[in-house]
């Protein structure tokens, strides 16, 4: 430590010691003072004024270790020496995260002490230092952190002694895992990592870059469904069978996103399982039954998917096995209210409003490059508005009459800091597609996100996307959305004029 910080530290505890108060603050009782601590919002108030006295000190010290990150070993370290003196600062984090910083050394031994004596922990955030990286930890590095970072979870769904007494995590309810494998973008579950699925207090989980496969539940002999109601996954490699088994463990999921590798197999190569992905183009019959273990709870679906067939494999896998489309697939999910279709699936949009729709659905999000277009199989009149327009262009399609709005955005393709406004050709196609979904009660809403240098998953201090509003139904146009483009300026983009066959 620097004397220049010692001198400053000194100085912030004699200004705190003298600091002179309006009324008697000492005279009131200790939960008051702590009531009273816990509405400051500032830390570095909490902190300034937990130097005035032991007392205060003692009664601040819950808000003061509510809510850390650690980003380096040397974080980690000294963490531990402030909870190694007194444990009940370990039980007062509420909120762990955990973005490691690839440029300094880790503790990951420290971080799994943490974690088994961070009984109170409610919510868990870890980024592994490699993680959207090109130098990712070797096998030996990789199984030493992940070992500690596990370890805890597996202890926490423990059934035998002596463990079962002293379960770490029982009170955690949030957990995200962005995390890449050894010597690879992509890591697998394994008998260490189901604990993660396990567990049984945690109600949200997100995880990414993870390969979810068909052995996944062959180290599994739990009964006991878990709480989970909100699961995320995120540019996974996943298999039929690998997603059969993830949704037989929860009682009543009711939101999942079920996201499949998109981006990191473009900037990392494609040695993935060949089985894995295009879940619904390949099999929509074995996706809906795997979905449906979960039908009388899921209320919110996403899908995340992609046109393109990056492997060879993939290719064969197109040509050879490829099943038959499905109707109705989701008529008996009866909580089902907002599905979201990110990329182009026309099998996705048939299973869900062909011939019967989910009788309570609400909401339909859908985004693109090219959002608009008449889709292979679709049996919509030519010159029928809803041709084109996503979800209702299914064929037969069935509406609901609780569905009420239509969300549709485009991806932009421009380099980045390019603006984009949409020629007259497409406004006109998205004014037609307006009246023709006002006339059956639903309100078209499209917007426009922008192009990023960065892709998913998004990690800590990454900026996301900006989505902006283009064209509601009761505004038309706006913003920069009102100009046109020239001709010079459609030149080379197709994609966002007609959706041709």
């Amino acid at each position: 430590m620097t004397l220049r910080l010692l001198i400053t530290k000194a100085i912030g505890k004699m200004a705190a010691m003298n600091t002179p108060f309006q009324f008697r603050l000492m005279d009131l009782p200790n939960e008051l003072i702590a009531h009273i601590i816990d509405q400051i919002d500032s830390i570095k108030a909490v902190r300034r004024l937990s130097r005035t006295c032991r007392r205060i000190q003692h009664l601040a010290e819950p808000l003061l270790y509510r809510r850390i990150q650690l980003r380096t070993g040397c974080d980690v370290d000294q963490i531990i020496t402030a909870v190694s003196s007194r444990p009940e600062r370990a039980a007062a984090i509420r909120f762990l995260d955990i973005p490691c910083d690839d440029t300094y050394p880790q503790n990951h031994a420290a971080v799994g002490a943490l974690l088994k004596g961070a009984s109170g922990l409610r919510e868990l955030m870890f980024e592994s230092p490699e993680c959207n990286s090109t130098d990712f930890e070797d096998e030996e590095e990789w199984q030493a952190m992940t070992d500690e970072l596990f370890e805890p979870f597996e202890w926490a769904v423990a059934s035998i002694s002596p463990t079962v007494h002293t379960r770490p995590l029982q009170k955690l309810k949030k957990f995200t895992l962005h995390m890449n494998g050894a010597d690879s973008p992509y890591w697998t579950i394994d008998s260490r990592s189901i604990a993660l699925l396990l567990h049984p207090s945690l109600t949200h989980l997100r995880m990414s870059c993870v390969n979810i496969l068909d052995n996944i539940l062959e180290d599994v002999h739990q009964k006991e469904k878990t709480p989970l109601k909100h699961l995320e996954l995120e540019e996974c490699n996943i298999t039929h069978g690998g997603l059969h088994g993830i949704l037989s463990l929860q009682t009543a999921l009711e939101e999942l996103s079920l996201g499949e590798n998109c981006h990191n197999i473009q900037h990392f190569g494609d040695d993935i399982d060949a089985a894995s992905n295009h879940l619904f183009q390949m099999d929509p019959q074995t996706t809906v039954a795997a979905l449906k273990q979960q039908k009388h709870s899921l209320r919110v679906l996403t899908y995340v998917t992609t046109e393109t067939y990056y492997q060879h494999l993939q290719l064969a896998r197109w040509v050879t096995i490829k099943k038959s489309p499905i109707d109705a697939g989701f008529a008996d999910f009866a909580a089902l209210e907002e599905v979201t279709l990110l990329g182009q699936c026309p099998d996705f949009e048939r299973a869900l409003m062909t011939t019967r729709s989910p009788p309570n659905l609400k909401s339909l999000t859908f985004r693109a490059m090219t959002p608009f277009r008449r889709e292979i199989g679709s049996h919509s009149l030519p010159g029928s508005p809803l041709a084109l327009v996503p979800f209702m262009r299914a064929p037969s399609c069935s509406i609901p009459e609780s569905l009420t709005r239509l969300k549709v955005a485009y991806y932009d393709t421009l380099p980045i800091g390019v603006g984009r406004s949409f020629s007259e050709t497409t406004k006109g196609i998205i004014r037609k597609a307006a009246n023709a979904t006002k006339k059956i009660g639903i309100e078209l809403t499209v917007s426009y996100v922008d192009r990023s240098n960065y892709y998913p998953p998004y990690l800590w201090g990454e900026p996301q996307p900006t989505e902006t509003i283009a064209f509601t139904g009761d505004d038309g146009f706006v913003g920069r959305f009102l100009s046109t483009h020239t001709a010079s300026d459609d030149d080379g983009d197709d994609e966002w004029e007609t959706d041709s066959d």
